[in-house]
């Protein structure tokens, strides 16, 4: 008898409703407990607990424990895109040209918000994801290196300290290109992007919605983000 095929065993993992849900709330690319998590699935511990190590023997979430504390997320950035691109045809209402039923889906009133800026895996997604992006591009604060990476120029290292953690080395991969489901153009990825966003959170530029990966846009942010480098 042949082996089960890999991709029906991960496809098994992501069909329970309880991993579903799980997942969907670690798109949000934050670390969380598990009993975090069982309160956001309606589930008992030991149940999330059971989940949580299928997910993680699977390879779809991975586990760091911290003091008393085990705090689960994605495995990596991969399986993000997978979920998001699963989202993307359980959302799919519908028929016709996929472009264009994306585009309704994304008009729909309770997409706007998530539209208009998300987390995606940790860093900043939406239109001001994209945003963001152009900006730093057009002021030549991140420039493109090799092998589709990207990286700080030293008038963007110096404009960009205040949202990026001290001591903070960019290499490798540290910031390359995602593409945004609901733009279809490229957001920042990568350690540094998710810095970054970090970073804008703890300002209170941007705020986190509860139980969402939806953000939203403060008045400081307005004026920090919008006026002196989205204009």
């Amino acid at each position: 008898m042949n082996a089960e095929p890999r991709l029906a065993r991960i496809a098994a993992a992501i069909a329970d409703p309880t991993r579903a849900r799980t997942l969907a709330r670690l798109l949000d690319g934050r670390l969380h407990t598990a009993g975090e998590l069982a309160t956001y699935a309606g589930v008992g511990a030991a149940t999330m607990s059971a989940h949580l190590k299928l997910l993680v023997d699977e390879g779809l979430a991975r586990v760091r424990p911290q003091g008393r504390h085990r705090y689960f997320g994605l495995a990596d950035g991969d399986v993000a895109h997978a979920l998001e691109a699963l989202l993307r045809v359980a959302d799919r209402r519908d028929g016709g040209d996929e472009p264009a039923a994306d585009l309704k889906r994304w008009q729909r009133p309770e997409m706007r918000g998530l539209r208009h800026a998300r987390s995606c895996y940790g860093h900043l997604a939406g239109e001001l994801g994209v945003r963001w992006r152009e900006a730093l591009l057009a002021k030549g604060w991140v420039k493109a290196a090799a092998d589709g990476r990207y990286e700080l120029s030293d008038a963007g290292r110096e404009a960009l300290a205040e949202l990026t953690p001290e001591g903070f080395v960019a290499t490798g991969r540290a910031l390359y290109d995602c593409v945004d489901w609901s733009e279809r153009r490229d957001h920042f990825a990568g350690p540094l992007a998710v810095a970054w966003l970090e970073g804008m959170v703890d300002k209170g530029w941007l705020r986190r919605v509860a139980d969402s990966r939806e953000l939203r846009l403060t008045p400081p942010g307005r004026q920090g983000l919008t006026e002196r480098l989205l204009s």
